[in-house]
């Protein structure tokens, strides 16, 4: 049986090199097939609705994964061969990511995008920057920590920053507020005082009392809690209280992640964290450090290529409080927004783009019987949102649905149309080592 195994495995990666190398002969745009991510704060309709499948679904539809990330590579079917897009790009990678950013990245696609839908808040949560995540992936591979192992905080040796578009009402925590605006809310509660008296009204005695609040023993973090729920309870209640959804979201929080007696400790970021609520079409960049969560809706999200992630509740998966404090970056202020750029020349196509390397985001509306001709000096890969899409490049032509994901190879041109309109959705690195650049913030007021 091992050697009838042996033999199909030859056969299959035999065919698999010579679609490879067949298509290297002539790059073109290809559909991608993607898989999807089932983690239990998913939501049961918004990614099977958008595949064109039966919603609500059986289980939780977290995250689409568009991308060559080893855990779940999306892809490309190459004359009825399927090539994972990992070991297509391998193959290749100045054809496929186009030759500056092959170089810029060793030759790896340096982004992951996904389509992201919450019903529940994910956990508390911080990312590591580069220097963080390739010590902490070498130290827990010397503890021999299996990279499958659920203490493992470190997947790989990537950084993680990230941008977040909202498709639907998004509601999400993140970075601590202003102090001013911490002590005013944390005088809502007097089991609180002796840790505001810790704040000292600078970044660092922020730093320093979210550190000793963490290492709390579940006793004390139990006895912290109860008159905090308390007294959240008669403010939810309470319509004139400017509160009243922080408070309610605390409170459905405590629901969902308390359990045994015993209260979350995450619960405690609802009072130290900016709470917003996008629209459709506003977007957030969190760089590393930045402690958050997604509490619900649906969204892009475009991020560094990695799944490194430190806890601090809201969760049953492992916490670290130690190597999340370590990451942690403590930038007391009030919230921004990032607002889309116009393409110069391109109607209807606008751009978000961080102060990252790696990728920006760029969204394609196009009215009925319109179309736009792209030029891509890297890959891209995008997302038809609503509508259908026509892509013509040379003599290839793909038409694709609501919910398609494609590849369109560096160096290429190809023609985006539509014959009753459609929104896409185009990931691609971005155009300079410091990024672009044109991700303009703007103050976000809810």
């Amino acid at each position: 049986m091992a050697a009838a195994n042996g033999g199909s495995n030859a056969a299959r990666d035999t065919r698999r090199a010579d679609r490879i190398s067949a298509y290297l002969q002539s790059p073109r745009p290809l559909v991608l097939t993607c898989g999807v991510q089932h983690y239990g704060w998913g939501d049961h309709a918004f990614i099977p609705a958008l595949l064109g499948q039966p919603a609500p679904a059986d289980r939780p539809h977290a995250e689409l994964w568009i991308g060559a990330h080893h855990e779940l590579p999306a892809t490309a079917e190459l004359d009825g061969v399927p090539v994972p897009l990992d070991r297509l790009i391998a193959a290749a990678p100045a054809a496929l990511l186009g030759a500056e950013a092959a170089a810029r990245f060793g030759g790896e696609l340096p982004f992951l995008f996904k389509v992201l839908s919450a019903a529940t808040p994910l956990s508390i949560q911080a990312h590591p920057n580069r220097t963080q995540a390739e010590q902490g992936f070498a130290d827990e591979d010397r503890r021999g920590i299996a990279p499958t192992d659920p203490r493992r905080n470190y997947r790989d040796r990537n950084h993680k920053p990230e941008l977040l578009l909202a498709l639907t009402e998004f509601h999400a925590l993140r970075g601590f507020r202003p102090l001013a605006e911490i002590a005013a809310e944390l005088a809502h509660y007097p089991a609180l005082r002796a840790f505001a008296d810790t704040l000292d009204d600078t970044p660092a005695g922020l730093r320093r009392a979210y550190g000793e609040l963490m290492r709390l023993p579940q006793p004390d973090i139990d006895a912290l809690l109860a008159p905090v729920i308390a007294t959240s309870r008669r403010r939810a209640d309470d319509p004139a209280d400017p509160g009243q959804a922080r408070c309610r979201w605390l409170l459905d929080a405590d629901r969902r992640f308390s359990a045994d007696g015993h209260h979350d400790r995450g619960l405690l970021a609802f009072l130290l964290l900016n709470l917003l609520h996008l629209r459709p079409g506003e977007a957030i960049f969190l760089p590393a450090g930045e402690l958050h969560s997604y509490l619900a809706g649906a969204g892009l999200e475009l991020m560094a290529s990695s799944n490194n992630v430190l806890r601090g509740g809201l969760t049953t998966k492992h916490i670290d409080v130690d190597a999340l404090l370590a990451v942690l970056q403590v930038d007391p202020r009030a919230p921004a927004v990032c607002a889309p750029s116009p393409v110069p020349d391109a109607p209807g196509l606008t751009v978000y783009a961080p102060p990252v390397s790696e990728f920006a985001l760029h969204r394609l509306r196009l009215a009925a019987g319109g179309a736009q001709v792209l030029r891509p000096t890297a890959i891209v890969l995008g997302l038809v949102l609503q509508g259908d899409a026509m892509i013509a490049a040379g003599d290839a032509e793909l038409r694709l649905g609501r919910g398609s994901s494609f590849l369109l190879p560096a160096g290429r041109a190809a023609r985006l149309g539509a014959d009753g309109g459609a929104d896409l959705a185009l990931a691609t690195v971005a155009a300079a080592p410091g990024g672009e650049g044109r991700c303009a913030a703007r103050p976000w007021h809810p």
